[in-house]
Parts: C-alpha cells; structure tokens; sequence
C-alpha cells in the first residue's frame, strides 16, 4: 500500500464505526420483539476493543521486538490521540456537534 491514502483511512473509520454501531443494537425483548429506541455504545467496551485490534495489527510490524520498540510505538500513537482530542473538539465547536455520551474510563 505504501503511502497514507486519506480515502482508505476514510472507509476504514466508517466500517468501524458502523461495525460498532451494529455490535450494540440491544437484544430483542424475549416477550414483544421490540429492540427499544435506544442505541447504547459503551464506550469504555469500545475502547478496550479498539486497543485489543491495534495491538493486534501492531504486533506484526516489523522493528516491534523489544519493550522499548513497543513503548515508542506507544508513545507515537499517544501523541496522535493527544493531536487529535482539541482537533475533534474545535471541529465540534465550529458545527455545533456533541461528543457522545460517555462514561470516565480509569486506567487499572
């Protein structure tokens, strides 16, 4: 593949997202079928999923041998979450978007 191609990343936070989506529709009620009107999305579950799938893509790249190899990986993808938390937030602001609700998730 190369170079970054701003469409494929696209498509990919897309399916993820409609992945997630689509893993959190409630259960039907047992006596009337109904689903309810509410999507819930954990997002404390979401995260946990999407840092068990980046560890596992992660895994594989070649130079990612020792603790100190996996702690600088590490540290550049903290960094682009911190360069893109205020990026998401300024762009909500200027639209009028609402972050999802969510809980506070504690590192343990």
């Amino acid at each position: 593949m190369g170079e970054r191609s701003e469409d494929y990343v696209g498509k990919l936070r897309l399916a993820l997202v409609k992945a997630i989506c689509e893993a959190s529709v409630p259960e039907p009620d047992p006596t009337s079928g109904e689903r309810g009107d509410t999507l819930y999305v954990g997002s404390a579950e979401v995260c946990d999923a999407l840092i068990i799938v980046l560890a596992e893509f992660l895994e594989g790249v070649p130079g990612l041998d020792t603790p100190k190899d996996i702690r600088a990986m590490s540290d550049t993808v903290a960094k682009k979450v911190q360069r893109l938390i205020p990026e998401i937030r300024k762009i909500r602001a200027r639209t009028g978007g609402a972050p999802p609700p969510s809980i506070i998730i504690r590192s343990h």
